[in-house]
């Protein structure tokens, strides 16, 4: 929202009118869900509204505006409500390294996979490099010397 160029002393409310779907496909993207917490939403009824207010730490939250039975009755599970309670004081940026399911403990076996690649890469490396010198040793062997001199060595 800092795209605006907006003086931040002042108060800035969007509205977004949208259909269900759309409206949980921008929270999930907004809160970072993951697939599976997305598919356990539930649509907004007609004219049902959804308010994502800003917290003290400078991060966006719907538990400042609702209930948590009607973020439940929303489908969020106890994970992500607890989330959003926290996010009520958080400050921006923090929740990045305490939020369960982002990046490290969502791809866990990234760094593991990195290492085996590497290794495989560096033996692969190794045995062309010895392919190689081995080709041309028999090449050097398999060749006489007025050949590879051309006769021009002494």
């Amino acid at each position: 929202m800092n795209r605006l160029h907006i003086n931040p002393s002042h108060e800035l409310n969007f509205v977004i009118v949208s259909h269900g779907l759309t409206s949980r496909v921008f929270l999930m993207k907004w809160f970072k869900w993951t697939v599976e917490q997305f598919e356990a939403l539930n649509n907004p009824g007609n004219s049902e509204i959804r308010v994502m207010e800003l917290g003290q730490g400078g991060d966006y939250s719907l538990a400042i505006h609702h209930t948590e039975e009607e973020l439940e009755k929303w489908g969020l599970s106890p994970e992500m409500i607890a989330d959003q309670k926290w996010r009520v004081n958080a400050h921006k940026g923090e929740w990045k390294e305490d939020c369960k399911w982002y990046f490290g403990d969502f791809f866990h076996d990234l760094a593991d996979s990195d290492k085996e690649c590497e290794t495989e890469a560096a033996v692969e490396e190794r045995e062309v490099h010895e392919e190689v010198e081995n080709n041309m040793l028999t090449n050097s062997e398999d060749n006489n010397e007025d050949e590879l001199c051309n006769g021009q060595c002494s």
